[in-house]
């Protein structure tokens, strides 16, 4: 089977977590060298030095969305699963799998997370460039819960109501 462009759940699941922990570290060492390269090259060129703060603030506004998009995805495709989970047995198995990693790892990531976004160190670049995700720890349980009833309504509106009309 030829499997070229296609990425399987858990290598997207590596991904999401890897993200969610190299997030606060890339914008610590991103912000912290071209800080100290911009105002060396201040002296010399004043253009050059607003060029890498304009580099320095795309780059940290982007990972920000990035982990907006990640975690809109993964609710995207809970959605899809739930919408289609009567038409073919596969997507029960996606939403389960989805389902199952989001509530089994849920509290280590959360957690995980916690001690890197609270550590002292990168407390300033995550409340000054991670606003979404901070907003995100902080209603965690509230969004997963609002999550899976919509999700549970979704799934029991399908088989009551375009079931096989028993019920």
């Amino acid at each position: 089977m030829n499997n070229k462009g296609q990425i399987g759940i858990v290598s997207f699941v590596g991904v999401v977590i890897a993200l969610l922990f190299l997030a606060p570290i890339f914008l610590n060492v991103v912000t912290t060298t071209t800080g100290e390269f911009a105002d060396a090259i201040n002296s010399t060129n004043s253009d050059a030095a607003e060029t890498v703060d304009g580099v320095t603030d795309t780059f940290t506004n982007l990972w920000d969305w990035v982990l907006i998009l990640v975690f809109t995805l993964n609710i995207i495709l809970l959605l899809v699963s739930a919408f289609f989970i009567d038409t073919h047995p596969a997507f029960l198995l996606v939403f389960i799998i989805i389902a199952f990693f989001t509530m089994a790892f849920a509290p280590n990531i959360l957690d995980a997370t916690d001690k890197i976004y609270n550590s002292a160190h990168y407390a300033g670049d995550v409340a000054a460039y991670l606003p979404f995700m901070d907003f995100l720890r902080s209603n965690f349980g509230a969004i997963i819960l609002g999550l899976f009833v919509l999700t549970g309504i979704i799934m029991y509106a399908k088989f009551k109501y375009f079931g096989d009309g028993t019920g």
